[in-house]
């Protein structure tokens, strides 16, 4: 997974503000204070954007064909989640991970942990991820870790997959699995699409199926969409799997928000993230 910038026809990565969904304008303006936003969780500290010098290589941009498609899944929903909360967070400490082995991605935007396998790369808590969509809206990212990160000579911040928090609204969906689904579609357009030359990626939406998270306490969702890219880049891959992993609003009541575990992997390259590291990523998820 390499990263677009400097190839015509690529997607433009923004840097945005994950308080207020809004472009920062310059590199400049990424060291002003951000607004204060109100909301259901818990005050935060501000996430800080990545550096000019570390924009290009965060996301792989990859072409096999040209021609947009777009497969509807046909099987049968999931369980209806579970209506219960996360348990409250536990006095400030240090973060432990719950798989022996593995390491904790906190972020400052999310009230959420999860882990990761020893070989990932973590960001720093306050550090954002955004990209735009064709259709002007924006996407971020935070508690950001990557696999295989700088694999890709010459290409900062390249990876072969990455992992974060993000959100979508209750009123943009109307089910926990349309969460997790939307998610899905709306990185496979801003990340892996062609802005300029106007082409979509294929995608190929998979079968949605639970994810007992937190000890049994929460049920959500998992849909993973395959995606063809529409734009080439350096040590692209021949495609990239999407995991989404939704939580029920329950889980955080009041936010008027699904949180959503993302998980972009590179597929058909030598030591690819397997779909069951994602799915106990995704198992591991927790209050602080």
């Amino acid at each position: 997974m390499t990263g677009p910038g400097g190839h015509p026809g690529e997607p433009r990565l923004w840097f945005v503000d994950p308080l207020t969904g809004q472009p920062l304008e310059d590199e400049a303006e990424q060291t002003r204070p951000l607004p204060a936003v109100q909301d259901a969780v818990p005050a935060r500290r501000r996430p800080r954007l990545l550096p000019a010098l570390g924009i290009i290589g965060l996301i792989v941009v990859l072409v096999v064909g040209t021609t947009a498609t777009y497969q509807a899944r046909t099987a049968a929903p999931p369980p209806p989640a579970r209506d219960l909360a996360l348990p409250d967070p536990e006095s400030p400490g240090r973060i432990e991970p719950v798989i022996e082995g593995w390491q904790p991605v906190l972020s400052d935007d999310h009230p959420l942990v999860f882990d990761v396998p020893p070989d990932w790369k973590l960001e720093e808590p306050d550090v954002a991820v955004g990209y735009e969509t064709p259709a002007g809206e924006l996407v971020t990212l935070q508690g950001v870790a990557r696999y295989q990160r700088d694999f890709c000579p010459g290409s900062d911040l390249s990876a072969r997959a990455m992992a974060g928090f993000t959100t979508i609204d209750e009123g943009e969906v109307g089910s926990l699995a349309q969460a997790a689904e939307e998610t899905t579609l709306r990185w496979a357009a801003a990340a892996y699409g062609s802005i300029s030359g106007g082409r979509a990626p294929k995608t190929e939406i998979g079968e949605a199926g639970p994810v007992t998270v937190l000890d049994g306490g929460t049920i959500a969702t998992s849909v993973t969409t395959t995606v063809v890219p529409a734009a080439d880049g350096p040590c692209s891959a021949p495609s990239v799997a999407i995991t989404a992993i939704a939580l029920p609003l329950s889980a955080l009541p009041g936010s008027g928000r699904y949180h959503v575990l993302l998980v972009l992997a590179d597929q058909e390259i030598p030591d690819p993230v397997a779909r069951d590291i994602v799915l106990k990523m995704g198992e591991s998820i927790r209050r602080e």
